[in-house]
């Protein structure tokens, strides 16, 4: 028995001692999951009791210089579901009708998400419009839809924003965000984490089945706004230069486009720059408004695969069209800068002093570099003349002897201290660099050819910085698209000036900047076609052929204004023009001229007119009805005019006149008095003066008793001038002594 009794205190110990192990077990266990587990049980049990959704945060503005918004963004709601919630209330198939028609989107899309598995979070649409919304709110309205309400429980609304680009500018500098509002492109991405802000958020009660509760608990964390970014650009300058572009596309035919880049060469600061055709930020990859304006699309076999029936074809053709649609072909591109680099290696000419402005050069149509002749666009030769004359005639034997005096050496430095060889840093994706010689010494070959801008290739926008430097007073200036970013507190970061090099003397720029506006100025410079009245503008031509052994051309112009002290510098580019003459000098200078007039005027630049200019400037008609006959045409001599009298000549008083008092004409337009009313059917038929010559156009105009204007490049020198418009169309009825503006242009070549 004693034995018995020892069995069972061991036993009862064994029991005793499992007890504490199982005990102490089940502590260490509790403590385990209390102090290293309780986070992640913690977070489990509120992810089980209640739902989170995100509130997306308002995304910075876009601002130009003057504060106009260029992108911004709006509050948006996007719909998303609770599928245990429909579950629950069995309410899949009602809401899913409901809803599709609402939507504008299939039965079967939205009733998948509405009872997708193992979820309490799907998005069915992002960023409703207000109609979307307002039918929505109503659905779920119990008073106003007490038979449907309930089946929308699981139905919710999140805060969204959505990106609009109000002025419809510039879409290759803004670029443009996804579908999760990010940035992709342009500014947008390069600014998206400043712009981008912080999320917040909204914690709501559930139960442990997710399934909304009967009572509401919410715990709201605010969104915080990205910071805006304020351009560079200003959108009326922008404006101009696109209106330019989109002009010169049609009219020119431009099989690849247009590029162009208005800039402050002494700050970098870009004031506008646009690539042609564009896209639509607001339908950014709906590429039919590409397709429509490129003319060349057909012509490649990928890029006409977008109406392909086949899904792989079609979708390769529609990344190719993006890719082209959306390519800033003013940083991207490269191309041969043709006689615009002639400014470059005149100036380094000068720097190197090898050449001073009356240096003579003989041109006799060629020049024999090694085994080659390499000819200059004039084939008959320019004959004797000045360095300065070279400039202006764009003379390419000229220039091919400053090429070898300056030699490989000097002239690879300079290439490098101009920044052709290395990315401007310009804040925005996809700049290109340039392709140049990578050898220890050019050839003379090489050296002649490179000297008028051919054999390499650079970009546009290190091309105007280049050009910017030897204005300004030599400075290369880093390129600025962003002023500063801002937020509610004030100035986040400001971008100021940067000075990347000190190329030449202030002595060469000022020297530079004379010649070039005689290039403009000049009656024989090729620039003359940018010539604009009252303001001092030097420039430089440049056509160059677009790979070899082809008949494709890029024609370019680079103007600056006022030349004496420049404040803008504006570079535009026509790829592949179709047109029948196609040198820069002929259809950029234009366009420049036009644009740097725009853009002058609105800056508040005033014009200085010279004696000449003044005599062809408009003056204002007096007043002579109800005076006599002979006040009136004496009034009218001494302002400037000729007379002619209509009517009966016995009526000694005034009855009307053409044109009306107040009306501008030019000086020695012909004012006409009537004695008797004006018969408002004696109407003139506007004649067609397109192609004829300052003096014909005037001679035809005044025989139809019209008077005539001359406007463009016909009032830089008469000579050669031949008629491009005219402000009313030939075949129109218009008044006797009706002003008639004829636009002219000279025969350019570069």
């Amino acid at each position: 028995m004693q034995r018995n009794m020892r069995k069972v205190k061991f036993t009862a110990m064994v029991l005793l001692m499992v007890m504490v192990i199982l005990l102490a077990l089940t502590l260490v266990r509790i403590g385990y999951l209390q102090i290293f587990k309780c986070e992640e049980y913690t977070a489990a049990v509120i992810d089980q009791q209640t739902q989170a959704s995100q509130v997306t945060a308002m995304r910075g503005t876009i601002y130009d210089r003057n504060g106009k918004a260029l992108a911004e963004s709006a509050s948006v709601d996007s719909l998303v579901c609770n599928p245990r919630q429909i579950a629950e209330d069995d309410a899949a198939e009602v809401v899913a009708t409901r809803l599709a028609p609402i939507l504008n989107l299939e039965y079967d899309y939205i009733y998948e998400r509405l009872t997708k598995e193992g979820t309490r979070y799907q998005l069915i649409k992002k960023r409703l419009n207000v109609e979307e919304s307002n039918a929505i709110t109503e659905l779920k309205d119990s008073e106003l839809n007490p038979e449907t309400s309930k089946y929308f429980k699981g139905i919710s609304f999140e805060a969204d924003s959505k990106r609009y680009y109000s002025y419809g500018i510039a879409p290759h500098v803004l670029g443009f965000t996804g579908y999760d509002n990010d940035g992709r492109m342009g500014i947008e991405l390069m600014f998206d984490n400043e712009l981008s802000g912080k999320p917040g958020s909204i914690i709501s009660a559930q139960s442990a089945s997710g399934l909304y509760m009967d009572y509401q608990y919410e715990d709201m964390t605010d969104a915080e706004k990205g910071a805006d970014v304020v351009l560079t650009i200003d959108e009326t300058i922008q404006h101009f230069l696109e209106k330019a572009l989109e002009e010169a596309v049609t009219e020119y035919s431009l099989k690849e486009g247009a590029a162009g880049i208005i800039m402050n060469p002494n700050t970098g600061e870009i004031y506008a720059m646009a690539t042609k055709p564009d896209f639509d930020l607001n339908a950014y990859n709906d590429i039919s408004q590409f397709v429509n304006l490129a003319v060349d699309l057909d012509e490649n076999e990928n890029l006409a695969g977008y109406t392909s029936e086949d899904e792989e074809t079609r979708q390769e053709a529609t990344n190719l069209i993006m890719q082209k649609m959306w390519r800033n072909k003013a940083i991207s591109d490269t191309y041969e800068p043709g006689s615009t680099f002639k400014i470059i290696t005149a100036a380094v000419a000068l720097e190197e002093d090898v050449v001073n402005e009356n240096s003579t050069f003989y041109c006799a149509g060629y020049k024999q570099i090694a085994d080659r002749k390499i000819k200059c666009h004039k084939v008959e030769g320019h004959g004797s003349q000045t360095f300065v004359q070279g400039v202006q005639n764009s003379c390419n034997p000229v220039f091919m002897e400053l090429g070898l005096r300056i030699g490989s050496q000097k002239f690879m430095e300079y290439f490098t201290a101009f920044g052709y060889t290395e990315k401007t840093g310009i804040e925005l994706n996809g700049e290109s660099g340039s392709i140049y010689y990578q050898k220890d010494k050019l050839s003379d070959t090489d050296i002649a050819t490179s000297s008028f801008g051919q054999g390499f290739s650079i970009t546009p926008i290190q091309h105007i910085c280049a050009i910017s430097s030897v204005i300004n007073g030599g400075n290369l200036m880093k390129p600025l698209i962003v002023k500063e970013i801002r937020n509610e507190n004030g100035i986040v970061k400001s971008y100021q000036p940067e000075i990347r090099n000190k190329v030449i003397s202030e002595e060469t720029s000022s020297k530079m900047r004379e010649i070039l506006e005689s290039v403009v100025s000049s009656p024989t410079g090729s620039g003359k076609n940018a010539y604009i009245k009252g303001y001092r503008i030097g420039g430089k031509t440049g056509t160059s052929e677009k790979g070899r052994n082809n008949d494709k051309r890029i024609a370019s112009f680079v103007g600056f204004a006022p030349a004496d002290d420049p404040q803008i510098v504006c570079l535009i580019i026509m790829d592949e023009p179709q047109c029948a003459v196609r040198y820069g000098g002929t259809i950029c200078a234009p366009v420049v001229g036009s644009v740097i007039e725009d853009t002058l005027e609105y800056m508040g630049i005033e014009r200085q007119l010279t004696e000449e200019e003044a005599a062809t400037s408009s003056i204002s008609v007096p007043e002579i009805r109800g005076l006599s006959v002979d006040e009136a045409k004496e009034i009218l001599t001494n302002s400037g005019f000729k007379t002619r009298v209509s009517g009966s000549s016995e009526i000694t008083t005034v009855e009307d006149q053409l044109p009306k008092p107040g009306a501008s004409i030019i000086e020695g337009s012909t004012v006409i008095i009537y004695t008797e009313p004006i018969d408002e059917e004696n109407l003139v038929t506007v004649p067609d003066v397109t192609d004829l010559s300052v003096a014909e156009a005037r001679r035809v105009l005044e025989e139809y008793g019209l008077n005539f204007e001359a406007v463009g490049a016909g009032l830089n020198s008469t000579s050669g001038a031949y008629a491009v418009k005219q402000s009313i169309e030939p075949g129109e009825k218009v008044q006797p002594a009706t002003v008639i503006s004829v636009e002219f242009r000279h025969a350019s070549s570069d």
